[in-house]
């Protein structure tokens, strides 16, 4: 206990040392910074100002072990979710269930159809693939410590359980791969009782279960916001008054409905063709510069966001491409040896 208390505090001091440096808006100034080779043009930074991300039709959740069907509307639900507070839109859930059939064809021939307009751009593919769970029973137990002073654990039963998901995202209509994924979760409770058999109600354990998948879907879809991430752009740059390149302000377009909140992690990239040297095809690939975190200067069009270091601020230009970079954990959370703890006050 001690020790996580320990981990707590440094992330709670670093949280404050950070917010110590960041300059006010008021005592900053316009800076000039070069344009970006690959600047988004005025219809592309149109339409990523009316927020709509990727369309991304989120397949009904399949399942592998029996347990699973129980689960499927409140996992659909979660991911769902997740997705469009990401910036990006989610096809409606009736034609996603119209299209399921033909989504799990696509999946196997590698392709989609590609006749009338697009239903989405990226589709994602979701499965239970085990939920399982275990108990054991202790015995109660004494003992005396080295004050002399006796002390009693009564007998209780633990209960855990697992969960994994296999989640794969596919680019639409191609079927192109863009990433696999695995979410694991785990969950426990303990009871007291002197009952060796450890019983537990059908409620107990779909409750469990439930805690179970609703954690894998959280400790895991990250990465999977991550990569499907829209793309924001750097519109300006101030530095702090009389520090020039030392601490500065960037604004980019990630609005407070795109999911830009105070405390949030940002990573600005360049975007590079490169050719292929067989085929000769030219390719566009974003190469990270670094990362900044937003302001309390966020509203409807976009947000202010802090970078200290340097040399990543003398890197990023105007046009740049900024996303918001989703962690393991919320926003108002701090990552304690694997596990999500919320910050009172932060």
């Amino acid at each position: 206990m001690f020790k996580k208390k320990l981990f707590v505090m440094a992330g709670v001091v670093g949280a404050m040392a950070l917010a110590g440096c960041t300059p006010e808006l008021a005592k900053t100034q316009l800076t000039s910074a070069p344009m970006a080779e690959l600047a988004p043009t005025k219809q592309q930074l149109a339409e990523q100002l009316k927020g709509q991300g990727s369309k991304i039709i989120v397949a009904p959740v399949e399942y592998s072990t029996p347990d699973g069907k129980f689960f499927i509307g409140e996992v659909y639900d979660d991911l769902t979710q997740r997705v469009m507070k990401s910036g990006n839109t989610v096809v409606d859930r009736k034609l996603a269930l119209k299209l399921k059939d033909e989504l799990i064809a696509a999946e196997k021939s590698g392709k989609f159809r590609t006749s009338g307009p697009s239903v989405a751009d990226v589709a994602l593919m979701s499965k239970i693939v085990t939920l399982n769970s275990s108990k054991s029973f202790h015995k109660a137990r004494s003992w005396v410590d080295d004050k002399g002073e006796r002390h009693r654990v009564e007998a209780y039963c633990s209960f855990s359980a697992k969960a994994k998901m296999y989640v794969r995202a596919y680019k639409m209509p191609s079927m192109e791969l863009i990433n696999t994924y695995e979410y694991d979760g785990s969950e426990s409770f303990s009871s007291e009782t002197n009952n060796s058999r450890c019983p537990v109600s059908d409620s107990q354990l779909r409750g469990l279960y439930s805690e179970t998948l609703a954690e894998a879907v959280k400790s895991g879809s990250f990465q999977t916001l991550n990569d499907l991430a829209p793309e924001a752009y750097v519109i300006e740059r101030r530095d702090e008054v009389g520090k020039p390149g030392e601490s500065s302000l960037f604004r980019v377009t990630i609005s407070k409905k795109q999911g830009a909140i105070e405390g949030a992690t940002v990573n600005f990239y360049h975007k590079e063709k490169q050719v292929t040297p067989i085929t000769n095809e030219t390719r566009i690939q974003e190469v990270l510069i670094g990362e900044g975190e937003v302001t309390k200067n966020v509203d409807a069009t976009g947000a202010y966001v802090y970078v200290g270091d340097e040399e990543v601020i003398n890197k990023i230009k105007i046009g740049d491409v900024a996303k918001l970079s989703h962690g393991k954990c919320d926003v108002n959370e701090t990552e304690v040896l694997g596990s999500c703890i919320k910050i009172p006050g932060l």
